[in-house]
């Protein structure tokens, strides 16, 4: 089949190198693009999956979704070959990815198999799927997003979302809230779970004292934004790593 031309990332994936549609050279995924056209995307391995049927009534913006209800851009690689200039959802709550069919091929909504994809950008946000094969000990699998990445380190985050019933005179509908978070770092080879200043303390213990320090100097941050205060302690500790005199000490 000639869709075997397009460059397979499994390779990458197993090194834990995340290969993110929006760093391709434009001129490859424009010919991707105009590859998918001519041989007409619903005719490719893309298009296998389960279709999706909403199982949630809800009447606010408290969806399960990633940032909004409707379908937003994004691009994936779905059996180690990728695609571009997509209409995709992220439901958060079951961790499923979303394809919105063409026209010509009947239209809906497609559940895509998650044992076939291996990473996606929707928004512009690249995740990437974490599961025993290639990260062992964690306490979820699944999709995690790229929340910080340097020469040192990749940090990882699983976002969640929490279900509530209500009720209003006529029916029942529901509410999805963000739950905690899950991160996780690759460094030196290895995933190292960094929920807390422990976890922290754990994987750098040569930094306890910054680590200490940022904890008590962001606290606010961290109560009103834990993503963006584990994403700030690891851009402080990358700045230290790179110091030739360690000056926690």
């Amino acid at each position: 089949m000639l869709y075997n031309l397009k460059k397979p990332i499994g390779a990458l994936m197993a090194l834990g190198i995340f290969v993110s549609s929006y760093g391709q050279d434009s001129q490859e995924i424009d010919y991707y693009n105009l590859f998918d056209k001519a041989v007409g995307i619903e005719n490719t391995d893309l298009y296998q999956g389960e279709i999706y049927t909403e199982q949630y009534r809800t009447i606010n913006e408290n969806t399960q979704y990633f940032r909004s209800r409707d379908f937003l851009k994004g691009s994936l690689c779905y059996e180690g070959k990728c695609y571009y200039d997509l209409d995709l959802k992220y439901d958060v709550f079951s961790d499923e990815v979303l394809l919105k069919l063409i026209t010509k091929a009947g239209g809906g909504t497609l559940k895509l198999f998650k044992d076939k994809l291996d990473s996606f950008t929707i928004d512009g946000v690249d995740y990437i799927k974490l599961d025993r094969s290639n990260a062992d000990g964690l306490n979820l699998y699944g999709y995690y997003s790229i929340a910080y990445v340097s020469p040192r380190y990749t940090l990882y985050t699983k976002y969640t979302k929490k279900s509530f019933d209500r009720k209003d005179r006529s029916s029942l509908y529901y509410e999805f809230l963000d739950g905690p978070s899950e991160h996780v770092l690759l460094y030196q080879g290895k995933y190292h779970i960094v929920n807390t200043k422990k976890d922290n303390i754990m994987v750098f213990p040569e930094l306890k004292k910054e680590i200490d320090k940022f904890y008590n100097l962001a606290r606010r941050l961290r109560k009103t934004d834990s993503n963006g205060f584990q994403v700030g302690l690891l851009k402080r500790l990358d700045i230290l790593l790179t110091q030739p005199i360690n000056t926690s000490k």
